[in-house]
This record gives C-alpha cells, sequence and structure tokens, in this order.
C-alpha cells in the first residue's frame, strides 16, 4: 500500500499535531517505527540519518514538504525491501558487492569525518579583522540606490547586427529629440518580450544579480530624469535607456555591516581550514604500484569480439 493519505493527513498545516521530538543522532537511538511494508520497517533512526546528509541550512524546509516526506519515506521502504532480498539470495556474499558495500561505508564514513572536523573548527574573534576588512574595502559595502529605467531592445536574432545598429542609433535620436516619446517608442520599436506586461520598465535596474554588466555599465551616464544613454551594447543586442529616477548609493557604517562582514570571515575562516586538513592529508607520502595504475587505461575497455569463424 502506498501512502494514499499522507498528503491529505498533513495538508492542515495550521492544526497542532502530536509530535515526537528526536535530535539528529545517527547512533540509532530512536527506534519509534514510522513506515513498514512487506517485512522492511523505516524507523526515525533511518529519517535522521538521511536528514544528517542534506545541509542544515536546507534541512527544515525540505521536510516542510509533505511530497518529498511521502517520497523520502517510500524510497528508504523500497531500498530496504530491495536490499532484504539481496541478502536473502546471497548477494551481499558476493566479493564485488562486498567491496561495494565497504566503499559505501568508507564514503559516509568520510562525510561524517567532514562534519565532524569542521564543527570542530574553534573560529577565533573576527572583529579587529572585520573592521579592517570594512576600512580596505568599503566600496564593496555601499548599498546602491535603486535606479528606475525604461529601455528598448534591438535585437539581433532577426536583423544583421550593422541594421540593428544602424536602427538603434534612430530610435536613439528620435528619444533624445522627444523623451516623452519613449513610452511610445518601446511599443513600437522594442524587441524585449518581457514590454508585454513591463512597457520597457525596469525596477533596480544597477543589480548585477539580475541585469548584464554591460547593461549596468550603460547606465552610469544617466544622472538626471529624462537623461537619454547612448547605444549600449549587451549580449541581448541593442538598448537605448531613459532614466526615470535614481536614488543616491548609502555607505553603512561598520556597525551596521560589522555582523555580515563576520559572518563571510568566518565562513572563509572554516574553509580554508578545511581545506588545509585535506591538502595535509593528500600530501602524505604516495606510494604507487605504477604498473597496476596504467592497467586501468585499458581494463575496462569493452572486449573485443571473437571474428575468428568457429
Amino acid at each position: 500500500m502506498r501512502f494514499a493519505s499522507l498528503l491529505a493527513c498533513m495538508s492542515a498545516a495550521l492544526v497542532p499535531m502530536p509530535a515526537i521530538v528526536h535530535a539528529i543522532d545517527l547512533t540509532g537511538t530512536p527506534t519509534t517505527i514510522v513506515a513498514s511494508r512487506g517485512g522492511a520497517t523505516v524507523t526515525l533512526a533511518d529519517i535522521d540519518a538521511f536528514a544528517g546528509k542534506i545541509p542544515p541550512e536546507k534541512r527544515a524546509g525540505f521536510f516542510l514538504s509533505p511530497a518529498r516526506i511521502e517520497n523520502t519515506i517510500d524510497g528508504l521502504l523500497l531500498t530496504k525491501q530491495l536490499a532484504a532480498e539481496a541478502r536473502a539470495t546471497g548477494l551481499d556474499k558476493d566479493p564485488a558487492v562486498a567491496r561495494q558495500m565497504e566503499l559505501a561505508a568508507d564514503e559516509a564514513l568520510a562525510l561524517a569525518r567532514r562534519q565532524q572536523f569542521e564543527h570542530s573548527i574553534q573560529v577565533p574573534d573576527m572583529s579587529k579583522l572585520a573592521q579592517e576588512e570594512y576600512l580596505a574595502h568599503k566600496d564593496k559595502y555601499v548599498q546602491r540606490g535603486n535606479v528606475v529605467v525604461e529601455h528598448i531592445l534591438v535585437g539581433t536574432s532577426t536583423r544583421s547586427d550593422a541594421d540593428a545598429m544602424a536602427l538603434a542609433r534612430d530610435i536613439e535620436a528620435k528619444a533624445r529629440a522627444n523623451p516623452g516619446s519613449f513610452e511610445a517608442l518601446v511599443e513600437q520599436y522594442s524587441d524585449d518580450p518581457s514590454k508585454v506586461s513591463n512597457h520597457g520598465k525596469l525596477e533596480d535596474a544597477a543589480n548585477p544579480a539580475t541585469y548584464d554588466p554591460d547593461f549596468i555599465a550603460g547606465l552610469s551616464s544617466l544622472r538626471k530624469p529624462n537623461d537619454i544613454s547612448p547605444v549600449v551594447a549587451t549580449r541581448y543586442g541593442y538598448h537605448i535607456i531613459k532614466l526615470l529616477s535614481r536614488e543616491p548609493d548609502t555607505m553603512p557604517t561598520f556597525a551596521q555591516v560589522k555582523d555580515q562582514i563576520v559572518r563571510e570571515l568566518s565562513t572563509a575562516y572554516v574553509a580554508k581550514t578545511n581545506q588545509a586538513h585535506t591538502t595535509d592529508l593528500s600530501n602524505m607520502n604516495l606510494d604507487l604500484n605504477a604498473e597496476l595504475v596504467r592497467s586501468l587505461q585499458s581494463r575496462y575497455l569493452p572486449a573485443k569480439a571473437d571474428t575468428k569463424a568457429q
């Protein structure tokens, strides 16, 4: 039987439900059975072990979804059912399978050791270093003011580059002659499909996470409302941009960004310490069987078909 009623049972998210709460514990202490099927059982310890493989910052969100919970339990049950069949047929005694099981165990232990080592790292007080970082790289922490523009895109997918550039220059001249006609020019000429909904208007147009860097660079000449840019070339084609509004950039105080900088420096410290640890392990004396290493180049080639007449 599949989870026919699980989603319905969990859909009443606002209804308080009794719960058994366990901390993530990979020792297998929680033995409460969550589900069983065909002789296989999934316990809270099994789900905790599965959850331990999800990054901590994503773990809670993962289990907010009833569908993901259902798929997780179903997948764990299926794995246990197939594993039981494998043991019943003696597959666990097969030398090749046994080695794969050993490799899987090593991979799980290696992951657990990585996590254990990371949790053991003592991050020093980063306050002084954070202030030095702030003073040395103030530009990095400038809060960019919101820039709102209208734009016209002349694409190159249906015309030659030369024709697109010539049309863009002609539109620029019309816009400069009559900035108030810009909206009409958007409707008449722009190849940007989003104009159907935004009519060429772009909010937060200087946001590097959203817009092409060449487009953002083209905003630099726009200082006051109704300013028209020269033709701006990007990977999408040629743009003519009109400034609607520009809020000034602001420089936050160190106190306002201290926590952010400390977090960034702490994350970098942990990553660097982790990397140093794995580098130390990789730099230990290495003994290689050169002949066997060379043999790997041909070890897994497909066998040649026997073309001799039988």
